[in-house]
């Protein structure tokens, strides 16, 4: 089953020190086919790996892309009227997780993988997703 990842998510999957770390570690490892990276999460992942772990954490971000761990999924559109929407709707919301948001509707997958529950969770109950772990 198809899951959209969160820049936190990925975060973690790195960071073996995150408090995440296992539950991102154990949601990826047991999602082998349909691990949906939004394109927008990419810069933010790769900020924080480069400031807090270094380039060698980023590369090894970097080698997944080329491997194919993930699929890389760019913003439909039409789906920048949804980010616009949703932001408008929800004002902490930003841009990167309401294009999470608007690909997981644009793929029709119920299932985000996020670390941030503080935005996540009124989206979740409002848009009937599921949030993992």
């Amino acid at each position: 089953m198809a899951l959209v990842l969160d820049t936190g998510i990925v975060y973690a999957y790195y960071d073996r020190a995150d408090d995440w770390h296992d539950r991102a570690r154990d949601v990826i490892s047991t999602t082998p086919d349909g691990l949906l990276l939004p394109a927008p999460v990419i810069p933010e992942v790769d900020h924080l790996l480069r400031h807090r772990l270094g380039r060698h954490a980023s590369r090894t971000f970097y080698q997944g892309l080329v491997n194919g761990a993930y699929v890389v999924v760019d913003v439909p559109r039409d789906g920048y009227a949804r980010i616009a929407a949703l932001t408008d709707r929800y004002d902490e919301l930003g841009f990167v997780d309401a294009a999470v948001v608007v690909i997981a509707e644009a793929r029709r997958v119920r299932r985000i993988a996020t670390s941030d529950r503080r935005h996540f969770v009124p989206l979740a109950r409002s848009l009937l997703l599921e949030l993992v772990p």
